[in-house]
This record gives structure tokens, sequence and C-alpha cells, in this order.
């Protein structure tokens, strides 16, 4: 403990020398004094943590973090620490168990009738907020008389799961954020962003948590970041709801009592609490405030599609590092005395969403207010005039002041925030209304040659029936067409989009494929990921993209006598023909004329741009 102290005491002198750049170009800072403070361990505790003994200016590396943690555990019965996966890079991904009990396993953990938190720090390493937070609060349970928070609820806390972008640290990482004065990388060693991969699973941190969920089985997940973007009064933000909520019962006791709670709480130690805000312009909140909820790909849309209470916190960057992580300790305290209060209650709708088999699920959405071009990416369109867009509703919102520039560099115009607070009546828009609906069907049969979305799908916890001889059965399945592929890289991989037909066949399925009912906590999940429409669907992140390929072709010295013997034997066929040759461009086209008739053959391939992926109606 004395060498971790030193060595960040050495650091904090060595930093404090520097003049850092990032600080002197941002916003002004509203000044902050809270009643949270007081959770500042004093000079002389045995347990201070790095990030205090700095006053807050820096937080502890990877090797201090773990090692403090090890310490802690080994001191108290309270805590257990265990390795739920490895980095890249090969460093440990630790996470530390909280509970009164002896048996700490996941299986007791799993089966206990306590409610169980599991809460996540660093999935964005420069994020890391949370670790310093979940420090201090694990600290004050097993030193500080706070034990009884674990009276009647377990908790898991994963300080860092992005342990090698924490190690990528830098004062210049995160230039729009106010300490500390060492940032981790916002991606993994791969460069893979941790929260994009929730449905794909490319990673091994992914997988590791996932697997923890589950393991444990959860009642309530939070994921602990701090945002990017414009400037405003609140200094914890938060959303829950999923997308397009998909869990309506467990987004109803967020609304009605976790948010409540959690206002109060924080605003009783002069935090000021509030939701997760995106300026609809991309730059300030003159235009208004946009909602949306967050796809598979991302952890709280993620784990509502689980049906698992889940809660994004987005700490505001412009605030200093000490108000934030006083700001997440009050959280974290706050959430565990909910659940002990609560429990019975989210565990009520989480059941109820459990077992909710609703016939249709939407795949994609829109803002009624915005014209139909506006896409997920390009949030700031114009706005729709017609009589059918409903006006939006006003909302009070605690920004802060501003004033619009003219950038003498680009020659364009920039937003200079000001640093005072105003209250303002802004326009609240939804990015909730769904667009595009798919059916539900029984279950899904994927074949046992499609290896990766199979073993992805048993990461994700997938219930699944898999034959050991071929079966033949009836199906729907897509034929794909008008395919569009991404120009550059998203997350590691090409996307693709494209629409479909379905077509009913006769399919047999080797063994060692895979039937997955829908009739599982899991269904709405393995609708998102298996249809291709979906956007988080493993067909959209490019893992059936051999199905465009063709590997067989037919020469012309061929086509013409069997084009010739197709019309002569096809009456029908020759109308189509006929009936094709008035499109000008085609009839002009000697090489489109040899591939129709390619197309209308028994030489053809069947299965080119057959999505392979069956639907049991």
């Amino acid at each position: 403990m004395t060498q971790i102290l030193k060595r960040s005491t050495f650091f904090i002198l060595t930093l404090c020398t520097i003049k850092l750049m990032g600080q002197d170009i941002l916003p002004p800072v509203m000044e902050w004094h809270g009643k949270s403070e007081q959770l500042i361990a004093k000079p002389n505790n045995p347990w201070i943590t790095p990030c205090e003994v700095s006053d807050f200016q820096m937080t502890p590396t990877y090797d201090e973090t773990i090692s403090w943690f090890q310490k802690l555990t080994a001191a108290s019965p309270l805590f257990s620490m265990v390795a739920i996966g490895t980095s890249p890079e090969g460093r440990t991904i630790y996470m530390v168990i909280a509970s009164a009990d002896t048996d700490k396993s996941a299986r007791a953990l799993k089966d206990s009738e306590k409610p169980l938190l599991l809460a996540q720090a660093g999935i964005h390493a420069g994020e890391i907020d949370g670790k310093d937070a979940g420090m201090m609060l694990l600290r004050d349970i097993a030193f500080g008389k706070k034990a009884a928070l674990l009276d009647q609820v377990n908790f898991l806390f994963v300080p860092i799961l992005n342990v090698d972008g924490h190690e990528n640290s830098s004062p210049y990482n995160r230039p729009n954020q106010r300490g500390p004065m060492n940032m981790g990388w916002r991606t993994n060693a791969q460069n893979l962003n941790l929260n994009r991969d929730y449905s794909k699973l490319d990673t091994k941190e992914l997988q590791s948590i996932v697997t923890v969920m589950n393991e444990y089985d959860p009642l309530l997940y939070m994921d602990l970041h701090v945002t990017d973007g414009a400037d405003y009064q609140y200094d914890i933000t938060y959303t829950g709801t999923g997308l397009a909520n998909n869990s309506p019962a467990i987004s109803n006791w967020i609304e009605n009592t976790f948010k409540p709670h959690s206002d109060t709480q924080l605003e009783s130690f002069d935090h000021i609490p509030g939701p997760l805000v995106f300026a609809l312009n991309g730059r300030d909140f003159s235009k208004g405030n946009l909602s949306f909820g967050w796809g598979a790909r991302f952890s709280d849309g993620y784990g509502m599609l689980r049906h698992t209470c889940s809660i994004l916190v987005e700490n505001h960057s412009l605030k200093p590092y000490k108000q934030r992580v006083l700001g997440t300790y009050v959280l974290l305290e706050s959430t565990l005395k909910l659940l002990a209060a609560e429990g019975k209650s989210l565990q009520k709708a989480t059941t109820a969403d459990q077992s909710r088999r609703d016939p249709q699920l939407a795949t994609a959405y829109k803002v009624p207010q915005l014209g139909d071009g506006v896409s997920f990416e390009s949030l700031g369109g114009e706005l729709d005039s017609s009589e059918n867009a409903n006006p939006p509703d006003s909302v009070q919102f605690l920004g802060i002041t501003s004033k619009i520039r003219q950038s003498e560099i680009t020659n364009s115009e920039y937003v200079e925030w000001l640093g005072q607070p105003i209250t303002m009546k802004i326009p609240q828009y939804e990015y909730t209304q769904p667009t595009e609906w798919v059916s539900r069907p029984k279950g899904y049969w994927v074949p046992s040659y499609c290896t990766e979305v199979i073993n992805r799908l048993k990461v994700h916890g997938m219930a699944m029936e898999e034959i050991t001889e071929p079966r033949q059965v009836e199906v729907e399945m897509y034929r794909m067409k008008n395919a569009q592929f991404g120009d550059m890289p998203y997350e590691g991989h090409f996307r693709v989009s494209a629409t479909s037909k379905p077509e009913v066949r006769q399919e047999t399925y080797p063994a060692g494929s895979v039937y997955i009912s829908t009739d599982q906590p899991l269904g709405d999940l393995a609708v998102i990921l298996l249809e291709p429409g979906s956007e988080d669907s493993f067909f959209s992140w490019g893992f059936f993209s051999t199905i465009f390929q063709r590997t067989e072709y037919i020469e012309a010295y061929v086509i013409e006598p069997l084009a010739r013997k197709m019309l002569a034997e096809s009456p029908e066929l020759k109308a189509e023909f006929e009936q094709k040759l008035k499109e000008k461009e085609f009839a002009d086209d000697p090489g489109a004329i040899r591939a129709w008739f390619y197309r209308q053959s028994q030489y053809y391939d069947q299965r080119y741009l057959l999505y392979p992926v069956g639907r049991e109606k």
C-alpha cells in the first residue's frame, strides 16, 4: 500500500509541473462543492485510494489498481476477486465479488434470493470515473461502517473492462474531458470499441462480460461512462430504456422507481442528475434534444433485449473529475440501497418481460418529426412540417450559456460555451417510432457450417438444440437482393444491407446444425441477431457475405443452344422473354440476355443469394 501511495505522489508532483494543454482549451468550469465531498477518506486512512491521495488528479494504473484490490479482498471476508477473462495483450480482467454470504460462487449468487447488481467501469478506458468510485465504495463497505449495504444485496464490480486501453494512457487521450491527468484509450488493443461489440462479440473482453451475465444472472446491470459533446449543468446523466421499449415492465420500473430514487439521492449530495442528452443540431440545444434507445451492439440496448434491467451512466466530461467520481459513488450506493428495498418489484418486472412473446418485433426506427432521410448517425436533419408530423413535447433543460461564433480558421460557425447556468425550455424529440417490423417465428435453424455464428450464439447464452443427424424441415428462407456494402470498415467489419424475398423450402440441415426456439427469455435477442433486416444481425455485420459469391458460370457457346431448347420447350418462358425484350436496356445487352437464361435454367446455383438461416413458422 505504501509503495502505491509513494508512486502516486511521485506522478502527481511530476504532472503538476506540466502545463496541461487539454485543460487550458476547455470551456469555463462551474465551481462545485457538495455534501458528497464528505465521502473522501482522511489522509491518515490506511485504505485511502490512490485517486484520493492525488486529490482526484490521477487514477491508478492497472497494476496499482489490481494490487490495491488484492490487498482489500485479502483483508475483508466480504470480498473475493476472480478472473473473468484475458485481454488480447494478455492482461487478466478481474471482478470483485462483494457479498455477506460465505459461498460467493456463481451458482450460489445466481440462486440467492438477494438481488444482484453488476457494475462495470472502463469499457472505454479513458472514461474511468467508475473505477475510482467503486474503489472508494468497496473500501467503505469493508472498513467504513457501510457493511450493511450487503445485508440484502450482492454486488459484482468490474473495475476495468478494457484493461489494454487503460494502459494506453496519456494526458492527451480525451481532449474534451476534464481529468484525470492520465486517461486511457477509448478502444482496446485491436482498436475495437467494446461498446459496439455486444451483438457480434468479436472481443475477448465482451465475451468475458457476457459470460458473467449468463453465469451470475444479475438483476441490474450498470455500465459506467463519461460523455463527449456539449456543455450543460447535469453532472451525472443516465438512461435505461433500451431500443423502443423492448422490456416495458423494466422500463416502467426504471422510470417510476429507479429514477426518482436515484435523482433524490444524487440531489441530496449536491449533484445535478439528468437524462442522457444529445443536441438535435449536434452542437447546442437551441433546436432541441434528441432521445433514443440503443441497439443490441450497445450495453444497455443489449441488456434490455435480454430483459435485464440495464442502466447506461454517462458522467459529464466537462465537470471536474472529483465531482464525477463522487457522483458515481452516490449513484452506486443508492442503487444498492434501492435493490434492497425494491428488488422484489424489479424481479417481478423482469419476470414479466422475460415471459413476453411479442408476435412482431421492430427492426428500424425514426423520429416522427424528422424527415425520413434522417439516419441514426446524422441527427441534425430538417424538421418535417407536414400535417402528419406531431409537434414535439417541450422539456425544461438545465443548460449552459453559449454563443455561435465565426471561425477565422475554418470560415464556419462553431459554438463557444460561456460557463453560466441557464434554464431553457426546448423541444424533445424521440427516436422511437418503428418503421420496419418482422414477425416472430417459432424458431431458427442455423446450419452446422456457420460455426462462428453458432459459437457466438452459445456465448450469448442462447438455449439451442444441436441435432446429431441430418434433418429435413420446412422453413421460410430469404433470398437477398440489392445488397449494399460499406465503403469503409466499421468496428472491423464491412457492414451489409439488402432487401429480401421470402421463399418456403424443404431444407435438409446436416448434423451439428442447431435449432433455436424463440420461446425462451433470450428469444427477442435471437430475432434481432438472426433476422437479416436488423441493423445488429450477424448478417448486417458481414458474417454471411459468402452468399454474395458466384462460383459457377456458363459460356456463351453453351447458353446459345440451351436458350433455344428452353424457348422451344416452354411457351410460358418464351412469352416472358418476349415481354422482357421490350426493355431496351435489356434487349441491347447480350450479356444480360445470357445471364437471364442462365438464371432460369437448372444449371444456375440455387443457393446464390440464399440466406442459410431458416425460419420455422
